[in-house]
């Protein structure tokens, strides 16, 4: 028997007693992350002495998480993730229960779940929105380098619940992944601690992810962005780098380019060479010409740009653009994914917006496919998710309050006979749609907002929404819809519209969509475009709809893609825009 209170006893007895303790709980892992009294070896003798740092724990009754592990690496990064702890941990009482109802024994002794833990929060950390957790990654990194399983067990599954935390705002508050917005865990935050449930597997952590198969190449991407050195890449693009002009610090053009995959390994060395044997200064004077004019257009290919080969403003200032910002890129929007309604659970269509292009995916295989038209930086599409159910052929517009005031008034200011050249008429209202004599209103004295009565433009080919268009419930008023204005389509750029979607294969749509439904529904549609009359279509097999801001990916490929920023969702300093447009009301 062992007599704590005489604080002596011998090396056997103690011996006898640390064994018997040891099989009665659950082994030495459990004691490893206990932690009450200490050893200390005096004059032959073993005595029992309080200690903050144990390997093993005498108190059988209350006992404690072990937390000295820690020491060998200083936790500085709670400061910036937990703002308002004072302690160490963000989540000290929750760790202390979660563990206690394990027996105390360790969560992450497979290697992979550390693995898969730093793989995500690398993928999160990236965004930059979150102060402290690339820091958390380090300190995590440095405890998993020195063996210290104490150590890393309690700051990794502190970090979960961090982890976890984070991506409940994101869920909760989708508008922030799209404006300055930093993630930090407040009072309440730390108050809720997020559920686990041990033992940890591989399975249960990676549903955590963000959905997009290309996960692990994309932070693969990341890390290999973030570990280049700089490209030093910085041309004004005016006057235009044509084909077969110099093309200024070439060399690191052509680096860069071999970087992202447009200039291979091959042709890099190629291209370096020829050009050092004619000269050691020759290397910074390589020509837009050959396998690098190639590559240029590869690249341009891959922005969303014009690929002529020519290096203008646009190639340049996407050029400019830095691996770190890239890296950043990449990692917020597939953070995005996470507020998608639905991602391969069957039949979705997208609307990427700075991409200019509709998708329908079945299981994620794109199976419809068109070039759109989107709003207008002032006039920007919203970001929404809901399912087009029903169509209307011939359709006429009702035109909305902005271009009203903006557009319609001025102009009937400037022309009067501007509503017979559009094939409009003035109404009295939507509810009682009277036909109002333009002649009747004195334009001069008219205030565009105040002005009482309404317009609309009948069906034809010049109508401003073609001969079919698409809805879907939605608090904006938004649609998808066909255009008499071809020409647009050849634009690279195509935000163009005041907030409703141009799709350029508007009939291949409303074909794809009959024949959803049920076969022979075409020949229906092309009997109601004859007719040139106004008709609904209401659809009983609704497609559901996410109109999405993606700016940065990995195609089917694997290739790097990366579109302009358009709105500044990304970054407000380029194109600062209404919070009112990012609110994104139910998209989920």
């Amino acid at each position: 028997m062992l007599n704590f209170n005489s604080g002596k006893v011998t090396r056997q007895a103690m011996d006898v007693a640390v064994s018997g303790f040891v099989k009665g709980t659950a082994g030495l892992a459990a004691a490893v992350l206990m932690s009450a009294y200490s050893l200390a070896a005096e004059e032959g003798v073993i005595r029992l002495v309080p200690a903050q740092s144990s390997i093993i724990s005498a108190s059988l009754t209350v006992p404690q998480l072990g937390r000295h592990g820690l020491e060998s690496v200083s936790v500085l990064s709670t400061r910036q993730l937990c703002p308002g702890q004072t302690d160490p941990l963000c989540f000290p009482t929750a760790l202390q229960n979660l563990y206690a109802s394990h027996d105390f024994m360790p969560l992450w002794r497979d290697p992979a779940l550390v693995d898969e833990l730093l793989l995500q929060l690398t993928a999160l950390a990236e965004t930059h929105r979150v102060p402290g957790l690339l820091q958390r990654v380090q300190e995590l990194q440095q405890l998993s380098q020195r063996d210290d399983q104490r150590g890393l067990d309690l700051l990794a599954t502190d970090t979960l619940m961090v982890y976890q935390s984070t991506v409940n705002q994101m869920l909760n508050d989708p508008s922030a992944l799209y404006r300055p917005a930093n993630f930090t865990l407040d009072a309440q935050h730390l108050a809720s601690a997020p559920m686990i449930t041990v033992p940890l597997t591989l399975t249960s952590l990676q549903r955590l992810r963000p959905t997009d198969k290309h996960f692990d190449a994309l932070v693969a991407e990341m890390r290999a962005l973030e570990q280049a050195q700089p490209h030093g890449v910085y041309l004004s693009g005016r006057p235009a780098i044509k084909f077969g002009a110099e093309i200024p610090n070439g060399d690191k053009l052509a680096r860069m380019l071999k970087t992202y995959g447009d200039l291979s390994d091959k042709d890099y060395a190629n291209v370096m060479k020829m050009e050092q044997a004619t000269g050691e200064s020759a290397v910074n004077r390589l020509t837009n010409t050959g396998v690098l004019h190639q590559a240029i257009r590869q690249f341009q290919q891959r922005h969303g740009l014009t690929d002529d080969g020519v290096i203008g403003p646009e190639t340049a200032q996407n050029m400019a653009r830095s691996y770190e910002q890239v890296a950043q890129l990449l990692a917020l929007n597939l953070q995005r994914n996470r507020v998608l309604q639905r991602h391969g659970q069957g039949e979705v269509l997208q609307v990427n917006i700075p991409e200019f292009m509709l998708r329908v995916l079945d299981d994620e295989n794109v199976v419809f496919e068109s070039k759109v038209i989107v709003g207008r930086s002032s006039r920007p599409t919203y970001l929404f998710s809901s399912a087009i159910n029903h169509m209307v052929v011939n359709p006429t517009w009702n035109v909305p309050e902005t271009i009203k005031e903006e557009d319609v008034i001025p102009s009937m200011k400037r022309s009067p006979d501007y509503l017979a050249r559009h094939n409009m008429r003035m109404v009295s209202g939507w509810s009682d749609a009277q036909s109002i004599d333009p002649a009747q209103i004195d334009w001069s004295t008219v205030s565009a907002r105040n002005f009482p009565y309404e317009f609309q433009q009948r069906p034809g080919p010049g109508n401003a929404l073609g001969q079919v268009k698409f809805m879907m419930p939605n608090d904006f008023s938004i649609y998808l819809h066909d255009t008499p204005v071809k020409r647009l389509f050849n634009k690279s750029k195509r935000n163009f519209s005041s907030g409703c979607v141009r799709v350029e294969k508007a009939h291949d749509l409303a074909y794809f969509l009959l024949e959803r439904q049920r076969a022979g529904q075409s020949a229906t549609y092309d009997n109601l475009l004859r007719k040139r009359n106004p008709a609904t279509i209401n659809l009983r097999k609704t497609l559901a709809v996410d109109f999405i801001y993606r700016t940065a990916w990995l195609d089917e490929q694997g290739k790097l893609q990366v579109r302009d920023d358009i709105y500044g969702y990304d970054d407000d300093s380029t194109v600062p825009q209404e919070h009112d447009y990012i609110a994104m009301m139910n998209y989920r």
